[in-house]
């Protein structure tokens, strides 16, 4: 059955990824434009330069507060809110793969926050 997966962009390309989206704020420095594993890219969906820097980098603030702050982001961007009922109904029809540069299954990422989301519109 066709569904959402989530995966960070260091993990080796699967064939049943299926389609897969990058949602980074940023494109990967380490990886060769010739070497791109993803299929489109949706800045729409990371988090602000300003926010990423003050969790990831700056670490001025906890998960709770991350998230509340990316959820708010997300819900006044109305392109974002377009992605999110594309990714539904997208992930309704074939495997869809949500990327990041974050490494291992920590549901502190905002893939996992999207993920929910779209989840949450899936049963409304």
């Amino acid at each position: 059955m066709p569904g959402l997966k989530l995966k960070s962009l260091k993990e080796p390309t699967e064939s049943h990824d299926g389609f897969r989206k990058l949602i980074a704020r940023y494109r990967p420095r380490y990886l060769p434009k010739s070497e791109e594993n993803w299929h489109e890219w949706w800045k729409e969906l990371a988090p602000s330069r300003q926010l990423h820097k003050a969790y990831m980098i700056d670490k001025k603030m906890n998960w709770s507060v991350y998230k509340n702050r990316f959820l708010a982001e997300i819900k006044n961007n109305p392109d974002a809110l377009d992605e999110i009922k594309e990714l539904k109904q997208l992930s309704k029809d074939q495997d869809v793969t949500l990327l990041c540069h974050c490494v291992g299954i920590d549901k502190h990422c905002h893939r996992f926050v999207i993920s929910e989301l779209v989840e949450k519109r899936s049963r409304s």
